[in-house]
C-alpha cells in the first residue's frame, strides 16, 4: 500500500475548554519560553502538517488575540457557540466546518492542553497511520488509549452527524479499524487540568517555574 504523505494531515486543536479548574486560560500558560498555545503550533508546523485548526469557544476573546499574533486570520479557525456542550460537539464543528484545504486525507485530533508530548511520539504515530492510511491510529501507553488520535478523511467527516455520545464512543463503533500504537510516553494519557499538574509536567519537561 502506498505511503501517505504527511503534508495531507491536519490538526484539529481542540482548545474550546472553559479552564475551570486550572482557573486561567490553559493555552496562553507559559511553556518554552512561549505559551502552550504557541509551542503546540510550532510543534506540529515542524512536524509538517498541511493545515491547522484550532477550535475556540466564540467568546473566548483572550485566545483569539493569540491566534491573530500567531499569523492565523479569524477564518482560520473554528468556533464553538456550544462549547458547554463538551469535547465532541467540537469535533462536530471541525467536520461541518468549510474551511478544509482540499487534497487533505487525515485528520489529527489533538487536545490543547498536551504540550508535553514529546515531538517523537507524535513523529512514531503519523508515521503508523501514513502506513496504514485505512485505520483509525491511537497511542496507548500501558494498555491506555489515549490522544491525539488520527482519523481517516471519510471517518472525520462522519463526525458531523454522528449520534454518538463522544469521541470514545465513536471510535469504539469502528473497533475494527481501531489500530493501537504503543508508546513509550506517558505523558499521552495526561492532560493539564489543573495547576498541579501544569507544575507537574512543566517541571518534567525541564522548564523552569512560572514567575
Amino acid at each position: 500500500m502506498q505511503r501517505t504523505r504527511v503534508n495531507t494531515f491536519a490538526v484539529v486543536l481542540l482548545a474550546a475548554g472553559a479552564s475551570r479548574r486550572m482557573g486561567t486560560c490553559k493555552l496562553l500558560l507559559p511553556w518554552e519560553k512561549k505559551t502552550v498555545l504557541a509551542h503546540l503550533l510550532e510543534q506540529w508546523r515542524k512536524l509538517g502538517v498541511a493545515q491547522i485548526a484550532p477550535v475556540l469557544d466564540a467568546s473566548n476573546r483572550m485566545l483569539k488575540s493569540a491566534l491573530n499574533d500567531s499569523e492565523f486570520s479569524c477564518d482560520a479557525w473554528i468556533e464553538n457557540s456550544f462549547p458547554e456542550r463538551g469535547m465532541f460537539s467540537s469535533l462536530q464543528e471541525a467536520s461541518r466546518w468549510r474551511g478544509w484545504r482540499s487534497g487533505l486525507t487525515h485528520w489529527i485530533i489533538a487536545l490543547g492542553d498536551q504540550p508535553q508530548i514529546e515531538i517523537s511520539t507524535l513523529r512514531l504515530l503519523l508515521n503508523a497511520s501514513q502506513q496504514n492510511p485505512t485505520r483509525i491510529c491511537q497511542p496507548v501507553f500501558c494498555n491506555v488509549a489515549a490522544h491525539p488520535l488520527i482519523l481517516p478523511k471519510h471517518h472525520f467527516f462522519e463526525l458531523a452527524e454522528s449520534y454518538a455520545e463522544d469521541l470514545r464512543t465513536f471510535v469504539r463503533n469502528h473497533e475494527q479499524l481501531r489500530l493501537r500504537i504503543p508508546v513509550n510516553d506517558p505523558s499521552v494519557t495526561a492532560d493539564l487540568d489543573t495547576q498541579e499538574e501544569y507544575a507537574h509536567w512543566h517541571s518534567s519537561a525541564g522548564l523552569p517555574g512560572r514567575r
